[in-house]
């Protein structure tokens, strides 16, 4: 009998299966429920990895093209969080993950963690600032080291935002560690150098949403989890 009670409880309260621990698990490789994006442009494989999609353009001289089908935005706002999760690059792929980020105008008005080939991307596309290779604090800083691994293999990262701190890690390594209020000029960097944001760094918002960006090429994710440390 307290076993029938127990498992009528369990029912009618279940547990939350997305908890853990370390956060809350937002992609699972089931569901994209919690996440905006255009229909198609995002699919979950067969191994649970979340991917995504292009579509042929046309130009006006008749020539096709292939092209991102746009990024996926988490529904929630995160402020200072904890995100960790797995990605995948294809050969020659250059994506990035978003965050504190306005869905209208992320570029702009949110910040980017870049995530490319660099060997691969740099030889279709000639040699790249360092402020845009993998693991930057994009347009504002270079990475620190390099430790991703080779094309089509997996790599862990971990971002941390709290106030105007930012931190992150690929594999464990640690690529950036900055305060955004050493960015206090539009277009300009600490360093002198300048960027090609229409506002200042320390401007930027400090609450908004996480996308993954889709900039024409394939690219993998998985294992997606945030902790609020609002």
């Amino acid at each position: 009998m307290k076993k029938l009670l127990f498992a009528a409880l369990l029912f009618a309260h279940p547990l939350p299966a997305a908890e853990a621990g370390d956060g809350v698990v937002i992609f699972d490789g089931t569901s994209l429920e919690g996440w905006d994006f255009e229909a198609g442009g995002w699919v979950i494989e067969e191994d649970g990895s979340l991917t995504c999609r292009m579509k042929d353009f046309e130009a006006d001289d008749g020539s096709v093209t292939p092209r991102g089908m746009g990024y996926i935005w988490t529904k929630q706002e995160y402020g200072d969080f904890e995100l960790t999760l797995s990605y995948k690059l294809s050969e020659a792929a250059n994506t990035g993950v978003f965050y504190r980020s306005e869905k209208s105008d992320p570029v702009h008005r949110g910040s980017e963690v870049q995530l490319v080939d660099n060997v691969g991307f740099q030889k279709l596309h000639g040699a790249k600032d360092v402020r845009k290779l993998n693991g930057s604090f994009y347009e504002g800083k270079g990475p620190e080291a390099d430790p991703a691994n080779p094309v089509g293999q997996w790599n862990t990262l971990t971002l941390k935002c709290v106030g105007p701190r930012v931190t992150c890690q690929i594999n464990g390594v640690q690529v950036f560690d900055v305060d955004v209020d050493d960015w206090p000029e539009v277009g300009k960097n600490p360093d002198g150098t300048t960027n090609k944001f229409k506002v200042a760094i320390k401007d930027k918002p400090r609450k908004g949403h996480i996308g993954l960006q889709n900039h024409g090429q394939v690219v993998w994710f998985k294992d997606i989890r945030v902790k609020s440390l609002d």
